[in-house]
């Protein structure tokens, strides 16, 4: 009864009607392929009961011949009904008419009854069975979504009528008594079952009711924002042909432009990053972004996405970064946060930009006013400081020879030697001057080597207990100052040789790269410290007890009058000078000398 009470709650006059046509229009084919199958059921049976005939049964017992005419009856009637439901063309819905509703009850109201007057009637006067009855019950109940109120007195009146059969036709009250109970079961269970398929079909109306009207109402609110769509399409369209240019300037710039999530995870990559760092798009995704940093930086990173996590920018920060092939980078960072529609950081944008070569000039810059600074002092004051000297140390020579300072004979000679240590220093500081005369002619860095510098060198380094050998490849000639080049190499030479401990080797060696002569000069020491490499070349800088630290200087002063630029290699195993020259006009290469 709960159906009937959901029934009348929910269904409007209007909704019944369609309600019905909806379920006689659903019913239609599957009825009219069960009306076929009884029929060829019927044709089964009939077969069966003229075999029955055949064997005698008739005359064993009458209900055989009944069991006949009611499959005859059977026959007659679902030609009837088959021959209604092919005959009958429903299209849709709205084909539906009222003859459609009486034909699907009467099709279960004959059904049923046909097996309750089987069951009641004639099995019983067979073998005593309701099996037909029990199926007609179900087959009714399955396959007919009949209301109620109709499946109701369609089971009550089977029921009565089988009950009746029962009665009169069922001897042995045992199995009488429990054919009233089975059949009394089996139509309770089947009215039952009926009404739960009708509540699942009502439902299911209902929903798909209420969907239609949903999409009735969505397609009015869609046909009103259409015209919105339409112009939201266009306004898209101009932001993405933005988006488009924006990110085809942010993948063509010379800058790098990473993307990474908080916990630093690199999500985007522009070919400016790949340009500065050298990792390619496909190798970096993924990665942490603390790859990108020095061992003696990675803390840097917690402090950058801690401030980003708040909020805040982190603008023009200058720092090092760490390429692909190890070297170290001077970079300007600009990380910005990444907001999504809530405002919520959700990441991190960085801007980077390369300053390597710019660090590079302005610290070559900065050495080059220091030298400037110093060679103007050494042509200043040079020439007043060495004159004096000289005169002092005339008046020493003199009062040597002299009886008289005979107890003084002692200290006159060290202080001779002090002076000339004041001389050689005032000499080396001289030509740190941009106005020496520097006299330049065609020569061959092999032969100056070993002509000049190689006999010197080999002289120290016997006496050191190390060793000195060489590799000097076909080199063409250079325009230099043989002076100066000879002070410059015997300078970087000997400070390779006082680096090394003993049992030490200095290799010279010379070569040709990239239209480049380079000379280079490599010791086993334990190398340059880092925060005494940046600062190699400013004058009176030094490691050395009893040094001046204008050695360097000079080197760096005699390579830029040659256009030459000096590059340090150092480490663990040992520091490399590098003097790159340019090559000359003059290609002509001369033979190594062994």
């Amino acid at each position: 009864m709960d159906v009937i009470k959901l029934q009348k709650n929910f269904f409007t006059s209007e909704l019944q009607d369609e309600f019905i046509e909806n379920k006689v229009y659903t019913n239609y084919y599957r009825l009219k392929i069960l009306s076929t199958v009884m029929l060829l059921l019927t044709s089964f049976l009939l077969l069966t009961d003229y075999k029955n005939y055949q064997r005698g049964l008739w005359s064993v017992s009458t209900g055989y011949e009944w069991l006949f005419y009611s499959h005859v009856a059977l026959g007659l009637g679902m030609l009837l009904i088959s021959s209604f439901y092919w005959r009958t063309n429903l299209q849709s819905v709205k084909n539906v008419r009222f003859v459609h509703k009486v034909y699907e009850v009467c099709f279960a109201v004959f059904l049923l009854l046909i097996c309750a007057f089987t069951s009641g009637w004639i099995d019983q006067r067979i073998h005593g069975q309701v099996t037909v009855y029990i199926f007609g019950c179900f087959i009714v109940a399955v396959f007919f979504y009949l209301s109620p109120k109709i499946s109701f007195w369609v089971f009550l009146l089977s029921y009565i009528i089988v009950v009746i059969g029962l009665t009169h036709n069922q001897p042995d009250s045992f199995i009488l008594n429990g054919h009233y109970i089975n059949t009394f079961l089996v139509a309770c269970i089947a009215w039952f079952l009926s009404l739960i398929l009708y509540k699942s079909r009502i439902q299911d109306f209902l929903h798909l009711n209420h969907l239609e009207s949903l999409v009735r109402e969505r397609t009015k609110e869609l046909e009103e924002i259409n015209q919105q769509l339409i112009q939201e399409i266009y306004e898209r369209k101009t932001i993405q042909r933005k988006i488009y240019r924006m990110a085809s300037i942010v993948e063509s710039t010379d800058d790098g432009i990473i993307g990474m999530t908080l916990d630093g995870i690199i999500i985007d990559w522009n070919r400016g990053a790949e340009f500065i760092y050298g990792y390619s798009e496909e190798e970096i995704i993924g990665s942490s972004v603390r790859r990108l940093f020095p061992s003696d930086k990675k803390m840097e990173l917690d402090k950058i996405l801690t401030t980003i996590s708040l909020g805040t920018p982190v603008s023009h920060f200058e720092t090092i970064r760490q390429r692909k092939d190890g070297q170290i980078i001077h970079v300007y960072l600009t990380v910005s946060p990444i907001k999504n529609h809530n405002e919520k950081t959700i990441g991190a944008s960085t801007i980077v930009r390369d300053v390597t070569t710019q660090k590079k000039i302005e610290k070559e810059m900065a050495r080059m006013d220091q030298m400037n600074l110093v060679g103007e002092m050494a042509a200043s004051i040079g020439h007043e400081v060495r004159n004096p000297m000289t005169t002092v140390r005339g008046f020493l020579q003199l009062l040597g020879e002299n009886k008289n300072t005979a107890k003084y004979s002692d200290y006159i000679p060290l202080m001779i030697s002090e002076l000339d240590r004041a001389n050689h220093i005032i000499t080396e500081f001289l030509s740190i001057s941009r106005t020496k005369v520097t006299e330049f002619a065609s020569h061959n860095l092999n032969n100056i080597i070993n002509n000049n510098i190689l006999p010197l060198v080999q002289v120290d380094a016997i006496r050191s207990e190390k060793c000195v050998t060489t590799q000097l490849g076909a080199i063409p000639d250079l325009i230099l100052d043989n002076k100066e080049i000879c002070q410059m190499i015997l300078n970087l030479a000997r400070n390779g040789l006082e680096a090394m401990a003993q049992g030490g080797n200095l290799t010279i060696k010379t070569l040709v790269n990239d239209n480049e002569v380079i000379l280079a000069i490599q010791d086993e020491g334990e190398g340059i410290k880092p925060e005494i490499l940046d600062r190699l070349g400013t004058p009176f800088l030094t490691t050395k007890e009893m040094g001046t630290g204008l050695g360097l200087a000079v080197c760096y002063g005699i390579a830029a009058r040659h256009n030459a630029i000096i590059k340090i290699e150092s480490g663990a195993k040992g520091t490399t000078f590098f003097v790159k020259f340019k090559a000359t006009m003059n290609n002509n290469l001369v033979k190594s000398v062994e």
